[in-house]
């Protein structure tokens, strides 16, 4: 295993213990994190956190679980399984979710550009329409 899969590894632990200091110190100044899906733009450590933050208080038991994890030179793959209960407000790009009280489970893939052990670019690959399915707002 190289460096850098080790340090997405320990990077997912952190969000799991929902160590957020952890997870600022894994991301550059500097960092962009773009989800392709939505158009959102997170910028550097604060936007990490307040993604996991926003995550983990709308789904105070989630957990993601890495399913697959590959690197070549200064990237890395990694797909992972999220999932939890959502019993908080889900604040996401275009608005709030009031809590619903749904289980949900999306696949999803994140592509990192690792350098001295911090993020500097960042690109997620999430399905949002299967959470919204999964919380009943569509069909």
């Amino acid at each position: 295993m190289t460096d850098n899969e080790m340090f997405v590894r320990d990077l997912f632990r952190a969000w799991n213990d929902r160590d957020y200091d952890s997870i600022a110190g894994s991301v550059a100044p500097d960092c962009t994190l773009i989800e392709e899906g939505s158009g959102r733009t997170l910028q550097g450590p604060e936007g990490f956190t307040q993604l996991a933050k926003a995550m983990f208080d709308a789904m105070p038991d989630g957990k993601l679980t890495l399913d697959h994890l590959t690197s070549q030179g200064d990237t890395v793959v990694v797909e992972y399984t999220g999932s939890g209960t959502q019993t908080g407000d889900l604040v996401l790009h275009a608005g709030t979710v009031p809590a619903t009280g749904r289980h949900v489970t999306v696949h999803a893939c994140d592509i990192y550009e690792v350098k001295d052990h911090q993020i500097k670019e960042g690109r997620v690959y999430l399905d949002t329409g299967a959470i919204m399915s999964q919380l009943g707002l569509t069909r």
